[in-house]
């Protein structure tokens, strides 16, 4: 199912990248004050829950890929592909943004592992194996129809804050949600709907990356909006609702993924 060549070394790029994830995540959690004088107090919950949330997925991503380089298994490849997606956004976030502390190389060093990583891992696999992957049509339907969702969700949001900002020449506080989400995230997110509702077969693969990649980003999300009373911000009790909404339909439809996804020989 996957280059054995372009798998191993993913996996081995996956093993360092969180390692240094881990660590950085650590950092933070321990020591706060690397992020004073660098974020805004209306980013500190986000930079919170990211380190929350990126410690369990590190350690994940890390025995995982250990576990791949003795018996490379295509479901356990596509879990970690969604992780390293998810890591892909949470460091690109604090690279875009400029988080310069002690530990931004690191954070430099995260998201270009994760960019790698993801090249060789979904240019890894063979055409002819991913041709005989296969989803039911309902399942393939109602993750497309997700995917477009968090789209017509998210995207109108993100353009509301960002188009003002622009015509007033003001750089927003989560401008680098705004460079990730519009340039990256969702227009991957349309083109696995539609590779999705027209049958594509990489649509199969796709769709499992950015699944568990929106399930943790997301709860990365909710988990910082419910802790923002902490920080003495207000609570956003309808956008809470829609990030724990968005993550139990994620882990819902990744549950039905995985039972489902299977090869034809």
């Amino acid at each position: 199912m996957v280059d054995p060549g372009k798998g191993r070394l993913a996996a081995i790029l996956m093993i360092i990248m969180s390692a240094l994830a881990l660590g950085a995540a650590l950092s933070g959690l321990i020591s706060p004050r690397f992020y004073e004088g660098v974020l805004s107090a209306a980013l500190l919950p986000g930079a919170f829950a990211q380190d929350v949330i990126s410690v369990p997925a590190a350690v994940v991503l890390a025995l995982m890929s250990i576990q791949f380089l003795k018996r490379q298994r295509f479901k356990s490849f596509i879990i970690m592909l969604g992780l390293c997606a998810y890591f892909f956004y949470a460091y690109g976030l604090f690279t875009i943004s400029g988080h310069y502390n002690q530990l931004y190389p690191f954070y430099l060093l995260i998201f270009a592992l994760a960019i790698y990583s993801l090249i060789l891992g979904l240019s890894g696999f063979f055409p002819a194996a991913v041709a005989q992957t296969q989803l039911p049509a309902w399942l393939r339907r109602s993750l497309a129809a997700f995917f477009i969702l968090v789209v017509v969700v998210f995207v109108p949001r993100w353009l509301a804050i960002l188009l003002p900002a622009a015509a007033a020449k003001a750089r927003p506080d989560a401008y680098a949600v705004s460079v990730l989400d519009l340039t990256v995230v969702m227009p991957a997110l349309i083109i696995t709907a539609y590779m999705l509702w027209r049958s594509i077969p990489f649509g199969n693969i796709l769709a499992g990356v950015a699944l568990l990649k929106s399930m943790t980003l997301i709860f990365s999300i909710a988990l910082g909006t419910a802790v923002a009373p902490l920080y003495g911000l207000p609570l956003n009790y309808p956008m809470l609702g829609i990030y724990c909404l968005a993550v139990l339909f994620s882990l819902f439809l990744g549950t039905f993924y995985m039972l489902n996804l299977i090869r034809r020989c």
